[in-house]
């Protein structure tokens, strides 16, 4: 109290006021900030002109450590390693630190202990049948970041979470909103750097590649694949799934990440100005509606939104492409969805399971009619996955062609009823 620093001059200013003070507390948030905005609006002259500031900032705090009682900061951006911080290396960087792999958000634990009104009040409208299948879905939704690969422990979004119980309606929502610089410099590197595939199979990244990144690195026309998984990483879009030997395997941590990013994503590939977050919307109210006809009818809605000709893709793999973009379609649903999973005596295309049914997809692409997309379904025995559900189970076999870049059409069967009829799309 007390003390005045007449100078603009950040690390002067710091330096004057270190100068005075007594056993100083030092918090910094969101350190990475202006950085991340001009690495963002592609201006690298600025952020090296930061880059510079920064450094004379931090030259000083570290002179001071003696001095100083306590220093914390927190960024999005790994702190070891960055040029930003050649100045100061005596940081002791907890962002991957088993000990404190359950601090920055709700443990599994500590939910069911803190919010337990909370969550008897959300099972009053009878949407959920038991707390425990409540509490499947809260975890499938908002569950899932695991920020050390030598703990298990994995903890809730807290900002979702809060959220979430603040509000009257028990349906989900998504809270984490595509806000800030870095969500916007996610989109774009991604869409650039082909990471397309993010939505097809989880992203093997070396954790000696997610130490030593540097967000001044990166660049929107040259960044390469696993600088831009190291950010979706650390903007949060990305989290730990598993681990082996000195690599980590990447994954979406919950579905409301997954929805949020998957939809900015498709809105980057966009031809024209229709929302896909309205398309899915209907898509998820149609599904709980029992509506096969009108999930094929947002189907093609919404094959007519990505600009597919600006997507690099190898030739004669237009199969897999049109196949990875029904992918994105089916993990921007607030459901929880599973693509290519193995089940009976192949691959699942798609599962999608809603609180009132569930559904299994097949798609055959420039080949094969739907009828014979059904066929399989039955034949290979993928029902499986859903043995003692106990809701109804909607099989569908769609004939998708390229061409028309629509589903021409689609078989329909509920499970167990043995009525299988083609439908033409027009």
């Amino acid at each position: 109290a007390g003390i005045s620093v007449p100078c603009s001059q950040p690390s002067t200013m710091m330096d004057m006021l270190l100068k005075k003070a007594e056993s100083p507390v030092i918090i910094i948030d969101e350190f990475d900030s202006p950085i991340i905005d001009a690495v963002s609006s592609g201006d690298q002259g600025l952020a090296e002109s930061m880059r510079k500031d920064f450094n004379a900032f931090y030259k000083v705090i570290k002179s001071y450590t003696g001095k100083i009682r306590f220093l914390f900061m927190t960024g999005c951006t790994k702190l070891s390693g960055l040029s930003i911080f050649s100045a100061m290396n005596n940081l002791n960087d907890i962002s991957m630190d088993p000990d404190y792999a359950g601090m920055f958000g709700y443990t599994e634990e500590e939910l069911v202990s803190y919010f337990s009104e909370h969550i008897d009040r959300k099972l009053e409208d009878g949407r959920y049948t038991s707390r425990e299948e409540f509490l499947s879905s809260l975890r499938d939704y908002y569950d899932g970041y695991r920020f050390s690969d030598d703990s298990d422990e994995r903890v809730y979004n807290p900002v979702s979470i809060g959220k979430y119980f603040s509000q009257r309606k028990t349906a989900f929502s998504n809270y984490w909103a595509m806000t800030g610089g870095l969500s916007t410099l996610s989109v774009t590197l991604a869409r650039n750097a082909d990471l397309l595939s993010i939505a097809e199979e989880r992203l093997t990244l070396g954790i000696d590649q997610l130490r030593d990144f540097d967000i001044m690195r990166l660049s929107a026309a040259v960044s390469s694949r696993s600088e831009v998984s190291c950010l979706l990483y650390y903007a949060g879009y990305l989290t730990i799934r598993s681990s082996y030997d000195t690599n980590l395997i990447l994954d979406f941590p919950n579905t409301e990440v997954r929805a949020t990013f998957l939809s900015a994503l498709v809105q980057a590939l966009s031809r024209n100005r229709e929302d896909p977050k309205a398309i899915v919307t209907e898509a998820v109210r149609a599904a709980e509606n029992g509506d096969h006809a009108a999930i094929v009818g947002l189907i093609n809605r919404y094959f007519r939104i990505p600009s597919y000709e600006d997507l690099e893709w190898p030739r004669g793999k237009k199969e897999r492409l049109f196949s990875l973009i029904f992918k994105l379609f089916f993990g921007m649903l607030s459901l929880t969805v599973y693509t290519e999973l193995p089940g009976g005596m192949g691959r699942i295309d798609a599962v999608m399971m809603t609180r009132t049914g569930n559904y299994i997809f097949e798609f055959k692409v420039d080949g094969k009619s739907a009828d014979d997309a059904m066929d399989q379904i039955i034949t290979r025995h993928y029902d499986w996955f859903f043995t003692g559900d106990g809701k109804p189970l909607h099989l569908m076999g769609l004939d998708f062609r390229t061409e028309e870049r629509q589903v021409v059409a689609y078989t329909h069967q509920l499970y167990g009823s043995g009525d299988a009829e083609e439908v033409t799309v027009s």
